[in-house]
């Protein structure tokens, strides 16, 4: 097989292999030497393009089976999202059962016995992977910043990539990442964001260098070594030679295609003044600074924070951090941490229970979506413009469509397609938890369900998690009988052993108070089986904290009072943070940040910048 100089396939196997070498040594020694032990690698990398074509399908598959063990020797383990959900999908006529959350905001588990989880605080630094991977979210966001690139093939740039979940790189996830970086490198030098990354004539003096020193300080959110410099400077030198223009797309995918940018490393080995931990370089702490807040890569201000090594003390992050709140950027990260703190994610409810029977004339298949819409415009408009935790609770502001306008009581015809802020019923629509979007997911198809409403109240909301139910509870269907409301039907249900303890104390008082919502989310007063609806209830709200609630109002005015309550939303923002379970280390930054939230007045935005002041956020010690 023969190659010619116009012969670009020959510089797309070349890339895949120098990808690999050139950003393998800026990790750690350790990978690098294993890298390095192929034969097969060590050999392919002197030859020339042609050779290296001939041998690609080796390299790459060398490459790919050397990865998961380079990461999980060094505890490269991704930051992902843990599986979640409120509980089963109870049917009308049957199962009942307290249902869990997953690892990613999970209430505390007590081994089945009922109580309030709270870790005691310890001061130290809890450990922490070194390396962790970008989220999908993210690499859309980076793409974004740093290419102007939105789409690939007419799609998110994370479309081509494997899910975010948890664990080291597999073949499958590294072959997303090498085929999305080549489509990329392709479009950016073809089209009108070439300038975003080459902004001079890559056939003319030292353009290549310098713009692997300008790009690469971006990309990598760190100088390049001159190592790494000299490594990417090898394509030029490659026979037979490339274009100017076919090495500037090679230069562009083997950045793309780095680990040194897909991973987060903190490899910093400078120690604390105790000696107890590891100090993050200025440039690690820009990373962790922008993709907490932003989801992406330090803009220029604070790239140039981090080369002037003025990103080492507490005032210094605390001041990029309010600097960086202030943009519109930080909406994104906002509407990410309350979906975690809710646990709107894959496998969940939210995501799962998209359909009602079709009796419910008010909601369509077009209801869905603008529903879900709906709690990200909620919590980014309040926490965005100053609101406090107690506003989460209490707000009655709404953004509907005429999908969604009559659900909330509204004529369809005032509204479009594109949400509209509204200002709802204070009264009947007292913050998150009255929103349809809720309501509905955490309904069954034909009918309300008290269970699945509080159990979410009681694991998402105040960290309590009596435990699972038994395998044959949740088999049990409603008891024969004449029932006049859906509160009914679920007392009978679980009204007996070995259901009785956990659902008379923990779980449906909650769930009887949201009666008053029917299973699309509407407002209701006459229960669906014709009864009036009876919506006061003894709720669990803590240890020695039993109230008779009789209204919606009135029990978002008790949680968002509760301390617990607090704690548990800053302990969700901490571990939404870090990627870490609660932990007694990481609960003495949560006890600090509860105690802000209880304050009348503080902004939930402040959270953000304020956790950045931690002695846990600019230190880290070494993870398993």
């Amino acid at each position: 097989m023969t190659f010619h100089t116009r012969d670009f396939s020959h510089l797309k196997a070349g890339k895949i292999i120098r990808a690999g070498e050139e950003t393998l040594v800026s990790l750690d020694r350790r990978w690098t030497a294993m890298t390095r032990s192929s034969e097969v690698r060590a050999s392919a990398l002197g030859l020339g393009w042609e050779r290296l074509a001939r041998t690609v399908g080796i390299m790459r598959n060398s490459y790919v089976s050397l990865v998961p063990v380079g990461l999980s020797l060094l505890g490269l383990a991704a930051c992902g999202s843990g599986k979640s959900g409120a509980g089963p999908d109870l049917h009308p006529d049957a199962t009942a059962g307290t249902g869990g959350s997953g690892a990613a905001g999970a209430p505390a588990q007590l081994g089945g016995a009922a109580g309030v989880g709270v870790s005691t605080c310890m001061p130290g630094v809890p450990a922490t992977s070194q390396v962790p991977r970008m989220k999908d979210a993210a690499y859309n966001a980076v793409m974004k910043d740093l290419l102007g690139v939105t789409t690939v093939a007419g799609d998110l740039p994370s479309k081509a990539l494997a899910p975010d979940y948890d664990g080291s790189m597999t073949a499958i996830a590294w072959d997303g990442y090498l085929k999305t970086a080549e489509k990329i490198a392709a479009d950016v030098l073809a089209g009108p964001n070439k300038s975003r990354f080459i902004a001079c004539d890559p056939a003319v003096g030292t353009c290549l260098t310098d713009t692997i020193k300008s790009f690469g300080r971006k990309a990598f959110r760190r100088p390049l070594t001159p190592a790494e410099v000299a490594s990417f400077e090898r394509f030029k030198n490659v026979t037979p030679a490339g274009t100017p223009a076919e090495l500037a797309e090679t230069i562009l995918f083997a950045f793309l295609a780095s680990p040194s940018f897909i991973l987060l490393p903190e490899l910093s080995a400078e120690k604390s003044l105790d000696g107890a931990a590891n100090k993050l370089t200025s440039f690690e702490v820009a990373t962790r600074l922008s993709f907490l807040l932003w989801g992406s890569v330090p803009d220029d201000e604070l790239n140039t924070a981090a080369d002037n090594d003025q990103l080492g003390t507490q005032e210094q992050i605390a001041a990029q951090a309010q600097r960086m709140l202030k943009s519109d950027k930080v909406a994104p990260a906002v509407a990410r941490f309350h979906q975690a703190y809710l646990g709107i994610e894959t496998s969940s409810h939210w995501l799962n229970n998209r359909e009602h029977d079709p009796k419910f004339t008010k909601f369509t298949a077009a209801t869905y979506s603008p529903l879900l819409a709906e709690m990200d415009s909620f919590f980014e408009e309040l926490v965005l413009k100053g609101g406090t935790l107690n506003d989460l609770f209490l707000s009655n502001v709404g953004f509907v469509t005429h999908d969604t306008a009559a659900l909330y009581g509204l004529d369809p015809a005032a509204y479009g397609s594109e949400p509209a802020r509204v200002e709802l019923d204070p009264k009947q629509r007292p913050g998150f938890l009255t929103r349809a979007g809720f309501l509905s997911t955490f309904s069954n198809y034909g009918t309300t369900s008290p269970i699945l409403r509080g159990a979410f109240i009681s694991g998402r909301i105040l960290g309590i998690h009596p435990g699972e139910p038994s395998p044959d509870a949740l088999k049990k269907p409603i008891p024969d009988g004449v029932y006049t409301t859906r509160r009914q039907q679920i007392e009978a249900l679980t009204g007996v052993a070995p259901c009785k303890a956990c659902h008379a104390q923990f779980i449906n008082p909650a769930g009887f108070v949201l009666e008053r919502y029917d299973a699309i989310g509407s407002w209701q007063d006459t229960d669906q089986l014709s009864g009036p609806i009876d919506g006061t209830a003894d709720v669990f709200l803590g240890p020695g904290q039993l109230k008779t609630i009789s209204s919606p109002l009135d029990m978002m005015k008790e949680l968002a009072a509760l301390g617990s309550v607090q704690r548990h939303y800053a302990e969700q923002f901490v571990t939404f943070a870090t990627g870490r379970a609660p932990n007694p280390n990481d609960a003495c930054a949560v006890d600090k940040l509860a105690t802000k939230l209880a304050q009348a007045n503080y902004p939930v935005l402040n959270l953000m910048a304020d956790y950045t002041e931690t002695d846990s956020f600019r230190l880290r010690t070494v993870g398993p």
